[in-house]
């Protein structure tokens, strides 16, 4: 019998949610976010656990796109047997979101703010690629469905998306990350400068800008999907300026 999903009762005001494709810098965002003394953050939980947040401070969870959330879809039940299936697991099971809660059943909770991070996509896929052990082709879709749902969230209510570009971030973090606290309504906290350091899965000394990938201006002739994938990366980049 599928498990009965959490009554939508709003326990706190706002949420912030922070989403981006695999290997885009999801996990050092939600570090830095999670150092500030003012918000309690998740990562990668998707049974809606950052609802029982207790203390007064800013709940939050960091989730990837589109293997985890989605804006209405959710996780049923009978995708589990999916899971156990070799191929399917490693070739389909993206496409299946995790949570147990979508977008719009945390927007019925909270108001979302929700932190969009964007990676360029060349240096995207090639880090999916590497860590994840994805396909090429996988590892597009999945970039592919992350804007799709980027471009859909301004239309949705009671969500507010903020565009992170992660070049930037580790070019300039205090900047971008203070803006981001602007944005949050609240103070600059200099204990998330400590993010590469706090990272539970990629620790580093320091923020390496030596990571940043310039945007290609000229893609290989012939590769109209990657040339498709830069083009919506750009209009959405645009945003986070």
């Amino acid at each position: 019998m599928p498990k009965k999903r959490p009554p939508r009762v709003k326990t706190h005001d706002r949420a912030v949610v922070v989403l981006g494709a695999p290997r885009s810098g999801t996990t050092l965002v939600a570090t830095a976010l999670g150092a500030h003394a003012g918000i309690a953050m998740l990562s990668e939980d998707c049974d809606g656990a950052m609802f029982t947040f207790v203390g007064g401070k800013l709940p939050g969870v960091k989730l990837c796109t589109p293997n985890h959330v989605d804006i209405e879809r959710r996780w049923h039940w009978f995708y589990e047997p999916l899971r156990r299936i070799g191929w399917l697991r490693h070739h389909f099971n993206y496409r299946l979101p995790r949570s147990k809660l979508s977008l719009r059943d945390m927007a019925a909770r909270a108001e979302l703010k929700i932190v969009c991070i964007l990676r360029e996509p060349q240096a995207n896929i090639a880090a999916i690629r590497r860590r994840a052990e994805r396909s090429e082709s996988v590892s597009r879709d999945m970039l592919r469905r992350t804007y799709g749902i980027y471009e859909k969230l301004s239309r949705e209510p009671l969500m507010e998306p903020h565009f992170l570009s992660y070049e930037k971030l580790i070019g300039d973090p205090e900047a971008q990350l203070r803006g981001l606290c602007q944005w949050l309504d609240l103070p600059f906290d200099a204990a998330m400068l400590d993010a590469p350091r706090l990272n539970p899965a990629y620790p580093e000394a320091t923020f390496r800008a030596d990571k940043a990938t310039a945007v290609v201006a000229e893609l290989a002739a012939g590769d109209a999907e990657l040339a498709g994938l830069h083009a919506r990366y750009r209009q959405l980049i645009a945003l986070a300026q």
